[in-house]
């Protein structure tokens, strides 16, 4: 069916005019939109079940596609109903955040959980779920917002929006906490690397790679908080560390990570292949730059101005929920299991 709503965005949304056709349309979030927090509240297939909804097979046999859901802020949106359905897929309607009432920001006084997918399917202050045949109308879900197109793609029309599927589970990322930005480092010697990794769909994290000198040796990192959930309902962070030699040559170098998942699926090592036009989904490695230094440059350094601080490192708690895109104070340590179920 075409698009119920214009699939561009409405103008009080507009997104800045891209200054080059291979600028996406878009905002930069660099790795600004990882979080991780618990959510307590009520799967959505216990309610459906109360409902009378049995089973998802019967649902889907009675002709139920997708599920929707909206907001009171007008947001709507629609995941797959075997995702919605099936009780592994974990989807919860949330009324607590980190052990406390959900706060306004995050969704007051209920939002929807879908761990594994995009974070626009969780749904803020929620209203209304619809069990349906179609997906949902508006801009979130037919319009062009989540669309990815292939990397030679400057300009779609509104047939070729109508007929691309929209984005639900997300790849496999990495990002490196430690060091940060622009740190200098003793050349030749070994160096901390501190991160986390995460993959849609629930893929747990089997392998994260680090490298030191700009790629042109690997490390195995090791796979610490989050690794011990399961390979198939990993919906937390997994945090990983290496101790990797920095370049023996000084100057400016990269340290870099990349990731695998529990389908080996992996990083890919720059943009080019997956550029596209609304700028979704970029996955390729993590680089961060350093400088190495030698012995006779530590006082010299020590005089040089201190670039900005980059954000605090993730803290060192997972949560049964990750990768929804909003920024949330780490939960109190706990011993209760870290991930879906």
């Amino acid at each position: 069916a075409p698009p119920s709503s214009p699939p561009f965005l409405p103008p009080h949304l507009k997104l800045p005019a891209p200054s080059s056709p291979r600028e996406p349309a878009g905002n930069e979030w660099g790795t600004g939109a990882i979080s991780n927090a618990r959510f307590g509240g009520v799967r959505l297939s216990d309610v459906l079940r109360d409902a009378g909804v049995s089973q998802p097979a019967e649902a889907v046999r009675a002709g139920v596609q997708h599920v929707h859901f909206e907001g009171s802020d007008g947001c709507r949106v629609s995941v797959p109903a075997k995702k919605a359905l099936d009780e592994a897929g974990d989807v919860l309607l949330a009324w607590e955040m980190n052990g406390e009432p959900l706060p306004r920001d995050h969704g007051y006084p209920l939002r929807v959980l879908v761990p594994g997918h995009v974070g626009v399917r969780q749904v803020k202050w929620l209203t209304e779920v619809q069990l349906a045949e179609e997906d949902a109308p508006g801009m979130w879900n037919r319009g062009l917002a989540y669309k990815v197109f292939g990397p030679s793609v400057t300009s779609v029309t509104e047939e070729e929006i109508a007929a691309t599927p929209t984005m639900q589970e997300m790849p496999v990322q990495s990002m490196i906490a430690e060091p940060r930005p622009n740190a200098k480092l003793d050349a030749g010697s070994p160096v901390d690397v501190r991160g986390v990794a995460w993959s849609g769909g629930g893929r747990g994290i089997v392998r994260v790679d680090v490298s030191a000198d700009g790629g042109a040796s690997w490390h195995k990192a090791t796979l610490a908080e989050g690794s011990e959930q399961p390979p198939d309902r990993a919906w937390a962070w997994t945090f990983w560390e290496a101790e990797v030699p920095v370049a023996e040559a000084e100057g400016a170098t990269t340290i870099i990570c990349k990731a695998t998942d529990a389908a080996h699926n992996s990083q890919p090592e720059s943009v080019a292949g997956i550029w596209n036009l609304r700028g979704l989904n970029n996955n390729s490695w993590h680089r961060v730059p350093v400088v190495a230094i030698g012995d006779g440059d530590d006082d010299e350094a020590a005089s040089e101005p201190q670039a900005a601080a980059a954000p605090a490192p993730p803290a060192r708690s997972n949560s049964r929920y990750g990768g929804a895109f909003e920024s949330s104070e780490p939960p109190a340590p706990t011993s209760e299991p870290r991930y879906g179920g």
